[in-house]
């Protein structure tokens, strides 16, 4: 037992005697090496977070548009005309326009034979963030109830 004690002290004599460890320039070496990666992934961050922001505001003005479409949409089949439509959606010359959220919708209506083309577009800032086309027909006289 006494000879197991003196190993054990003599070999924690040893551990603590060793001059190997690490150095300042090492330490150094090592967190100018970590910090170098983790500024890279932050690039990585940011460009995400950016990436994020416009598919964001893009999602956004995409859904006025088709919520726009579907208004338009929602007028041709009931079997209204052109003229009830217009009329009830403010419509001038073909054409209205409206703000939502800061967002600017210009809805088009321009006849092609028995049909007409709708095309809506949504713009921030006097970018154009969606623009979406369809094509409607229209009654050519409103239903009459009895």
């Amino acid at each position: 037992m006494k000879r197991l004690t003196v190993d054990v002290v003599k070999k924690m004599k040893r551990a603590w005697s060793r001059e190997d460890g690490v150095t300042l320039v090492e330490l150094l070496a090592a967190i100018i090496l970590l910090s170098i990666i983790v500024l890279s992934f932050m690039a990585f961050f940011t460009m995400s977070a950016k990436t994020n922001s416009r598919t964001n505001a893009v999602n956004e003005a995409t859904f006025l548009a088709q919520e726009e479409i579907e208004l338009i949409t929602y007028y041709s089949t009931s079997q209204k005309t052109l003229d009830v439509m217009k009329e009830e959606l403010e419509f001038a010359d073909n054409s209205r326009s409206s703000t939502v959220n800061s967002y600017q919708i210009s809805t088009v209506i321009s006849p092609q034979s028995e049909l007409y083309k709708i095309v809506v577009t949504v713009s921030k800032g006097g970018e154009t963030r969606a623009k979406m086309e369809t094509v409607l027909p229209f009654a050519e006289e409103a239903e009459t109830t009895p």
